[in-house]
């Protein structure tokens, strides 16, 4: 049998200055995920857990817990405190929640954008599992750091999926809720370090992308019709200005045409 990956590193050279991910079929006909590291090739399954294992019977280790919590909850009194999860737990959680980090990067570049969703998401779940019932403070913080990175991903997921639809209203609508959960979490955790979130790069990157998009959008036609009164006044064509006034004017909700008791 034949082990050597030789060849298949050679036909995918690595490149340092980018991400490179692939989607292949392997001889049975699944769909996997390939990525090119410099020292050889991961491969992630497409559905499921990354790696393809099916922990205590579950679909992922983040399901397991989920299940334990829930039987806690349901059998083991109303006290929720007294579920916890230790630090070995936490370890385990944590590759669970770098594979998945790895398979949204991959969708990412391969620009399957729902499934960038649903994985940021899984790992959205790990960090607040975590942060509600970790037994360790720093344990909490070891994951929390990556919930900007998380947030930042997901809304560009969603930004992309509202601009494949042409809908730019929509795309700046994510943007603007996901700075808002990352401006929220930034004050919520400002205790542990300077609190400047300027310096978060993931805020950095979507005001950036926000500020893009707002030049990019197609104009409303009232958004137009007031972009050619400014022309128009700094023309000093106070003719053509004074026609376009009148023209917003009546698309001002309850406007009254002349001669009418009714809206227009």
């Amino acid at each position: 049998m034949e082990k050597d990956i030789g060849d298949l590193l050679t036909e995918w050279p690595f490149n340092p200055d980018e991400f490179s991910a692939r989607r292949i079929k392997t001889q049975d006909g699944e769909d996997k995920i390939q990525i090119r590291i410099d020292m050889g090739i991961l491969q992630l399954e497409v559905e499921g857990r990354p790696d393809g294992q099916r922990p205590y019977g579950h679909e992922s280790l983040l399901d397991h817990y989920a299940a334990l919590l829930e039987e806690h909850q349901r059998f083991g009194g109303q006290d929720e405190e007294e579920f916890s999860i230790d630090e070995d737990a936490c370890e385990d959680l944590f590759q669970e929640a770098w594979q998945y980090y790895y398979r949204y990067l991959s969708l990412f570049h391969l620009e399957d954008y729902a499934g960038v969703e649903q994985d940021t998401a899984h790992n959205l779940k790990i960090f607040s599992l975590v942060q509600n019932y970790a037994d360790n403070d720093d344990v909490k913080w070891y994951f929390e750091q990556y919930y900007p990175h998380a947030i930042m991903m997901q809304t560009r997921a969603r930004g992309m999926l509202a601009l494949n639809r042409q809908d730019y209203q929509g795309a700046l609508q994510m943007i603007h809720e996901g700075l808002e959960r990352i401006e929220s979490f930034v004050e919520t955790w400002e205790g542990e370090g300077d609190g400047n979130e300027e310096e978060l790069p993931e805020l950095a990157y979507l005001r950036d992308w926000q500020e893009q998009l707002e030049k990019e959008r197609p104009l409303s036609d009232r958004e137009q019709l007031e972009r050619d009164l400014r022309i128009a006044v700094e023309a000093e064509n106070f003719e053509e200005a004074a026609r376009l006034r009148d023209k917003i004017q009546t698309m001002r909700p309850g406007y009254l045409g002349p001669n009418t008791g009714r809206p227009t």
